[in-house]
């Protein structure tokens, strides 16, 4: 991500709008964005200043600096800088150290204290020569890292993620985020609703096929706590709704250094794309915790399979209701087949467990356990008179044999 003082921004009364970068620019800036590409890649086993060094010499325009500036950042953000391979530097500061302190405990009055010499005995002991030692001292620093590798990415490509990076940038001041999109495919909608709760956005679903829907999502300078992780979790969640074919993105801002209100608009005629995107649906990931649900709960060994959800429950005039999980028992003798979804809430605020509470209530046409984290305050009791659903309160993790319990006990009752 580009950081605030890289985001070029102008204002439309109310609207904060990127300068996106237009095609002019874009043909201006292509042989810099390669030569930017060629000397990064060139680079692999230099020092980080090396790095940066060769990175500024890149020639361009004065009135391109800026801009410059943005995508040399977006390129370091795909590089990995490590240490070089070598002895712990934690451990040759602590052997050269001690050693020194003993040494200098020992000293006569007057003796003089021969660094040379302890630097000589202490890399004896440890197997190196005088001078290897003295480099792994602070090999970890950020100034002595190594450029290990990088992610490559085409020049152009480069470009266009320097637009949605601008965007990006202006997003993780929102206080709030409204997209509202109608028409999409059903794998469409369904990989940017999985997009959301991977990210651990905290949102509510409005809406239907039929009608569209509305996806809206508390921005970071809404919450308390967690601002720059948070933040960066939208971001990352804006190529998913690229993907999208028609969508209206609004987001309210808190703007400048006075934190005022503004607002920020995204649509399909902005001309944001996501580098080396097809248009298609987000990847059919699930948050680590439910994968690891999955993966412990299926070596049980139970009755019940558990996959992935494909399904939107949307109720006339209601939040949607979009789970993660759905669990399948086959029919068998004294036990008939069932279904039942789950929906996991972790990161998310009381109030929307209160919200969907209050859609279980008015009617379900499925099954669902609802798991809260213990964070939120939630108690099981809160459905226990329900034959359609139940809550499960979780610590740290979801357990797969309470899950288990829980299922069993649904499916038996209503």
């Amino acid at each position: 991500m580009l950081t605030g003082d890289l985001v070029r921004t102008r204002r439309q009364g109310e609207l904060v709008v990127p300068r996106y970068l237009d095609r002019a620019a874009k043909a201006r800036l292509l042989p810099v964005a390669t030569e930017l590409a060629a000397v990064l890649a060139a680079s692999h086993g230099q020092k980080r200043a090396h790095v940066e060094a060769a990175l500024d010499a890149v020639a361009c325009r004065p009135a391109d600096r800026p801009i410059v500036l943005g995508l040399r950042k977006l390129l370091l953000d795909r590089a990995e800088l490590a240490p070089e391979p070598g002895l712990d530097p934690e451990l040759a500061r602590a052997r050269l150290f001690g050693a020194a302190a003993r040494v200098r405990r020992e000293l006569a009055p007057l003796e003089p204290f021969r660094r040379e010499r302890v630097v000589a005995d202490v890399a004896a002991e440890l197997g190196l020569a005088p001078e290897a030692l003295e480099a792994r001292l602070f090999a970890d620093l950020r100034q002595n890292e190594r450029l290990v590798g990088h992610r490559p990415i085409a020049p152009a490509a480069l470009l266009l993620r320097y637009d949605l990076a601008l965007a990006q940038g202006v997003l993780v001041h929102s206080t709030r985020v409204a997209l509202d999109f109608a028409g999409e495919r059903p794998e469409a909608v369904r990989g940017l609703f999985r997009a959301a709760r991977f990210h651990g956005l905290l949102h509510q679903v409005v809406g239907d096929e039929a009608r569209g829907y509305r996806l809206e999502v508390d921005g970071p300078l809404s919450l308390f706590g967690a601002v720059q992780r948070y933040g960066l979790a939208l971001a990352l969640f804006l190529p998913s709704v690229l993907r999208l074919s028609r969508f209206e993105l609004l987001a309210e801002l808190r703007w400048g250094l006075r934190k005022e209100r503004a607002l920020f608009r995204l649509t399909p005629e902005d001309g944001l794309a996501v580098p080396g995107a097809a248009g298609g649906p987000e990847p059919r990931q699930l948050a680590p915790h439910l994968e690891e649900l999955c993966r412990r709960f299926a070596a049980l060994g139970s009755a019940w399979t558990v996959e992935r959800a494909e399904r939107v429950i949307a109720l006339p005039g209601e939040r949607a209701c979009v789970p993660d999980l759905v669990f399948r028992r086959a029919a068998a003798p004294g036990a008939p087949a069932a279904e039942i979804y789950l929906e996991a809430f972790g990161y998310w605020s009381r109030q929307a467990v209160w919200q969907r509470l209050e859609v279980i209530e008015r009617g379900l046409p499925c099954k669902l356990l609802l798991a809260v984290g213990k964070q939120l305050r939630v108690s099981e009791d809160l459905l226990d008179d329900s034959d359609r659903a139940a809550l499960y309160v979780y610590r740290e993790s979801l357990l797969p044999k309470a899950v288990l319990a829980k299922l069993d006990g649904l499916a038996a009752s209503g």
